[in-house]
């Protein structure tokens, strides 16, 4: 199973995002999508998840607060980062703290606009980055795929959207 990660998007979809993401089974949108049109745009790729940012209003039942969604096995929590919970720590920290009681294997945030995949404990923590138009992103656009080959092998990529699909090793939990 393919999935892509994107976040940050700001009311925009990047002329290149329908190639990065052809084939996928699924998509997951962290937050700051902008307004629903984008959420349209990338239901014509693949059906999608998505969770409400800082910008895009009140949380809606098509873009909650938060998620869990398990994808070919694996439980992913999704939120957008600007409020994650009370508490001390890095941003990472505390949104494993957040999604304590249902102990997802990958958690997805945006916000920061800097994409990065790292491990805390149990939990990868994927930050696909800003798919924004220049001058609302810093630094290119990127979003992220997971390829699930089963419930215990993943691997997790950030795809720079302007270079398309050459991408680096893929991160593994």
């Amino acid at each position: 199973m393919l999935i892509g990660v994107i976040s940050d998007t700001h009311g925009y979809v990047h002329p290149r995002l329908h190639d990065v993401f052809k084939g996928v089974d699924y998509i997951l949108h962290a937050g700051d999508a902008g307004d629903d049109s984008v959420l349209d745009e990338l239901q014509l790729i693949a059906p999608v998840t998505a969770v409400s940012g800082n910008m895009d209003g009140t949380p809606t039942a098509r873009r909650t607060l938060t998620r869990t969604v398990t994808l070919g096995g694996v439980k992913i929590g999704m939120h957008h980062g600007h409020y994650p919970g009370a508490g001390g720590g890095s941003l990472g920290v505390r949104l494993v703290s957040l999604f304590n009681r249902e102990r997802p294997d990958i958690i997805i945030h945006g916000h920061t606009h800097y994409a990065e995949v790292y491990s805390l404990g149990n939990v990868m923590i994927v930050n696909p980055g800003a798919a924004c138009r220049s001058g609302v992103c810093v630094g290119a656009p990127t979003v992220a795929l997971i390829e699930i080959r089963s419930p215990r092998d993943y691997s997790i990529e950030i795809v720079e959207l302007a270079q398309g699909l050459q991408r680096d090793a893929p991160s593994q939990p």
